[in-house]
């Protein structure tokens, strides 16, 4: 009988069910004696077995470590417990764990007697276990998620080390609940505080986005989650919830706000109408030429349903074109006729998940030249064609793919040229992406996703790039294998053009190529933030064409269009690839010269060489189709090399610099001085109160009155000049601040207030027999003239104060009368419908064409005070003095002479004709109470 199979085992010898399996180890001769349970789990037949042979199942990695334990045990006579690995007959590897103990018999037989016990589900669970623990750290660290908890009876905040990590602070930090929430910054201290007090008083559980200083100073946001844990008696034990580091999201959500910005800026300065429509057609947004297409302020359309608003559209091409864009996710081009506006728009319209883009410009007057075509077509017709998604079909057990056979119309290919193996397909990816693209399907399959969705280039038959938007859904079997994937190619080339083509607006000028302001603002800060990495000194220019506007205006602005981008390409050539060259608007440009020498210098000897080149380039002849034309430039230049400037002041700097080009002569290269910045800062004093008088004109602005009389000295008019009383300043000269008004546009407010003054003059005037019959001059500008409402404004004024409108004369300039002749007749005839009367101030100082001034309703002529002054010593002047006497005399005109000082300047122009005279030898200008004096006098 074998030894592990005696007949006297002791009952508790024999088989053992379940997992614990018995042995038994005599001492005096080691003998080993095994349970049939024990034989199971080492998968041992029945012949006999030793030790040495059992210890040959231990795995080998492990087998050493046993034989030790179990020898040393028996050596010493000590307890036994000992896990490990054993191999089966199969080879399976099983988890066992074996414990002994020491025995001793009736007659001093001592032996060991212990257990088998399988503990390989025990062990697969511990190890399952541990890898999920180790799972969740990382998804905490991945996600910046942590968990908190508060035991009410401690006293303290237990964090986990995400928490911590979030804080700042070392693992295993258990701060109080005061100087947890003290992390907050103050705006969300409070909130967090009565939110924490809620929950531990009544439950109320919370989550809400804070934000919090760690202990090293950082700014973090954070989705801060709580709720109460309750005791067998329903009172509150503790708190727990979670912390979520969401700093990048606000980030996130910080940068599209920008984008959008700036994307909505751009979109307000195209010239087509734009706007966007969300999925159930209600406006989202509208540009102004949108605006002034549909004819309706963006206000009384934004969340408004297109269809409701526009009920004409509703069934017609533009309703169901709009409808299939979104159906298919496709683009759509189509023509509209609007009834109701007699209006041919051409719409363009691009689908998205939020809704419909859409771009739209009025071609009404550029289809009527086309109508004999286009009767000949449908009128509504849809410029799109099929779908251009491309189906596929891939059999994951083959590898073989098939396509629809709309891929010929998308990419160029046959059903042929890609259907079978999946590299049929796969080699037409842009090399670039393929093993990526490859790697991300496989990556889905083999991870038990249901979907994949990519974007990635893909090569077309003809050999351009196509971009698509490729979907695929993973079919499985009841195990879980992928067995085959369905999906579909979208062709998105033509939105990714029109995507790279709203950037490039964004950021370039369409017609010379170059970089427009926005860009040009972004390498500005871009080389004042490299002047703070390290010390260089840049280049600023700008340049302002010479007398551009002439150009434009006598060959017109396709012409100018012309010069603009020879004076863009010459530019370029002056410069390096990594310099900027920028359109600034109109004609400006403006030049950033970067990383020139660190000595100042040279820099600067760098600099004005560089502008000298410019100059010279600009200055050649340009050859504009037909016609040679020569201009010039006025350069401003100013260096920086502090990244504490200031981009809009450096401009500015420039700027001025330009301006005194222009102010020498132009045709020249000025470097900015600080003296430019003096003037300016007492021009920009200046202006600012300026515009605080206007507000006030009662009190600092008056009107004073010089009179002017006839050939018998009698006052037959006065001319109306204003006058500024500064509260500071004292009297302001007209010759300091009304030339500031006329370049700041502050002339409208003024000459409105001066009109009104006037005329409230003549009013009380009128009611003195001794004044009744007095004209008053008004002077007015080119700028106030040309304003649309002037003549409208002149007319109310005129009525509101009720006086007679023959007293009131009008003085204009002959730079005012001839900047649009046209106009300007048809408003002087207005006027003198009215009763007014004009008269020509400074005569004699401009261009004026006789063949104009003979069409103009003048009453008067003004002979400047420049000729007056040295007539009786100036021949010319003399000469010039009788000429304007005499042609005021031809043309029926009465003439006025202004600045007579002297007795002899007054004989002679009596002498000559002169009908009126004005100048201190009458009287200077005086307050309106002192002129019935002067009238009055003998």
């Amino acid at each position: 009988m074998p030894q592990d199979q005696r007949s006297d085992d002791p009952p508790h010898i024999g088989a053992s069910p379940g997992r614990f399996g018995v042995w038994e180890i005599d001492l005096r001769d080691m003998a080993l004696t095994l349970s049939d349970t024990a034989r199971a789990i080492y998968d041992l037949g029945p012949a006999a077995c030793r030790l040495e042979d059992l210890l040959q199942h231990v795995h080998p990695d492990e087998r050493r470590h046993v034989h030790d334990a179990l020898h040393a045990a028996l050596r010493d006579g000590a307890r036994l417990d000992v896990g490990y690995r054993i191999v089966r007959r199969t080879g399976e590897d099983r988890h066992i764990r074996v414990r002994a103990e020491l025995l001793r018999a009736h007659g001093g037989r001592a032996y060991y007697l212990g257990t088998i016990e399988d503990v390989t589900e025990q062990a697969r669970r511990r190890r399952e276990a541990e890898r999920n623990a180790r799972l969740l750290q990382m998804a905490s660290a991945v996600a910046h998620i942590g968990g908190w908890t508060y035991d009410t009876a401690q006293g303290r905040v237990i964090w986990s080390d995400e928490v911590c990590r979030i804080h700042d602070v070392p693992a295993g930090t258990t701060p109080t609940v005061e100087e947890a929430i003290g992390y907050f910054v103050p705006e969300s201290r409070g909130k967090l505080h009565r939110l924490v007090e809620a929950c531990l008083r009544d439950g109320t559980p919370y989550d809400e986005e804070l934000r919090l200083i760690t202990a090293r100073g950082r700014g973090v946001w954070v989705r801060a989650i709580g709720e109460a844990v309750r005791g067998a008696d329903g009172a509150i034990t503790r708190l727990q919830g979670a912390f979520q580091d969401i700093s990048d999201k606000r980030k996130a959500e910080q940068q599209a706000v920008r984008v959008a910005e700036r994307l909505s800026a751009t979109l307000e300065s195209i010239t087509d109408a734009f706007y966007t429509l969300d999925r159930e057609w209600r406006f989202t947004f509208l540009n102004r030429e949108a605006e002034r297409l549909f004819r309706r302020p963006r206000a009384q359309l934004l969340g408004k349903v297109l269809w409701g608003e526009f009920t004409a559209l509703k069934g017609e091409v533009g309703y169901r074109e709009f409808h299939r864009a979104l159906r298919e996710n496709r683009t759509v081009v189509f023509e509209e006729y609007y009834a109701p506006y007699q209006t041919l728009s051409e719409v363009r319209a691009y689908p998205s998940d939020e809704g419909l883009t859409v771009y739209f410009r009025d071609v009404t007057e550029a289809r009527k030249t086309e109508e004999a075509l286009r009767i000949s077509e449908e009128r509504f017709r849809t410029l799109a064609r099929a779908t251009t998604d491309v189906v596929w079909d891939r059999n994951l057990e083959d590898d073989a793919v098939w396509v629809s056979d709309s891929v010929e119309s998308v990419f160029g290919y046959t059903m042929a040229d890609i259907s079978g193996p999946i590299h049929g397909w796969s080699d037409y990816i842009h090399p670039d992406e393929r093993e990526r693209v490859l790697r991300h399907i496989r990556s889905a399959i083999e991870g038990g996703a249901e979907q994949w969705m990519d974007e990635y280039r893909f090569l077309r038959k003809d050999g351009s790039v196509a971009f698509v938007l490729d979907r695929g859904y993973i079919m499985r079997d009841g195990g879980g294998r992928a067995t085959r994937m369905v999906g579909a190619m979208v062709d998105l080339t033509e939105r990714r053009q029109a995507e790279r083509r709203i950037e490039y607006l964004a950021f370039y000028d369409v017609l010379t190529q170059l970089p427009n302001r926005q860009l040009l603002m972004e390498r500005l800060q871009r080389a004042l933030e490299a002047c703070a990495q390290r010390p260089r000194t840049n280049a600023l220019f700008f340049i302002d064409l010479d007398d551009f506007k002439s150009l434009n205006d006598t060959l017109g602005h396709a012409v100018g269009d012309q010069m603009l981008k020879q004076v863009a390409q010459r530019l370029d050539g002056c410069v390096g690839q990594h310099d900027t060259i920028a359109r600034f608007g109109g004609d400006e440009f403006v030049v950033l010269i970067e990383g020139m020498s660190a000595d100042i210098e040279h820099a600067c000897a760098q600099a004005r060489a560089l502008g000298e080149r410019m100059l010279t380039t600009l200055r050649q002849p340009y050859e504009l189709g037909q016609y040679c034309h020569h201009s010039t430039a006025s350069i401003g230049m100013v260096l920086f090399g502090d990244a504490g400037n200031d981009i809009g002041e450096l401009l500015k700097r420039a700027d001025m610099a330009m301006y005194e080009a222009k102010a020498s002569g132009r045709n020249m290269l000025r470097v900015f001085d600080p003296r430019m910045q003096a003037a300016l800062s007492a021009r920009t004093a200046l202006e600012n109160d300026l515009r605080q008088a206007l507000g006030r004109c009662e009190h600092e602005f008056d009107l004073h009155y010089q009179p002017q009389v006839d050939r018998h000295a009698q006052v037959t008019g006065v001319e109306a000049l204003v006058r500024w009383r500064h509260p500071v300043r004292g009297m302001v000269s007209p010759a300091e601040f009304i030339p500031l008004a006329e370049e700041t546009g502050l002339v409208l407010p003024l000459g409105q207030w001066v009109l009104k003054k006037a005329c409230a003059q003549l009013l009380a005037w009128a009611a003195n027999p001794a004044t009744s019959r007095i004209e008053v001059a008004v002077n007015v500008s080119a700028r106030q003239f040309h304003h649309p409402q002037f003549a409208a404004q002149v007319i109310e004024q005129v009525a509101a104060a009720g006086i007679d409108a023959r007293r009131l004369k009008l003085e204009l300039t002959e730079t005012s009368l001839l900047e649009d002749v046209e106009d300007t007749i048809a408003k002087m005839k207005v006027l003198k419908g009215h009763g007014l009367s004009f008269a020509l101030d400074d005569f004699g100082t401009g261009y004026s064409s006789l063949a104009y001034l003979k069409q103009l309703p003048l009453d008067m002529l003004k002979i400047d005070r420049s000729f007056v002054l040295d007539l009786l010593t100036n021949r010319n002047d003399a000469v010039i003095a009788r000429t304007i006497i005499a042609l005021g005399r031809n043309l029926g005109l009465r003439v006025l002479a202004e600045g007579v000082e002297t007795i002899a300047q007054r004989d002679f122009l009596f002498e000559h004709g002169c009908d009126a005279y004005q100048g201190y030898l009458f009287a200077r200008a005086l307050p309106a109470e002192a002129v019935t004096s002067v009238v009055c006098k003998p």
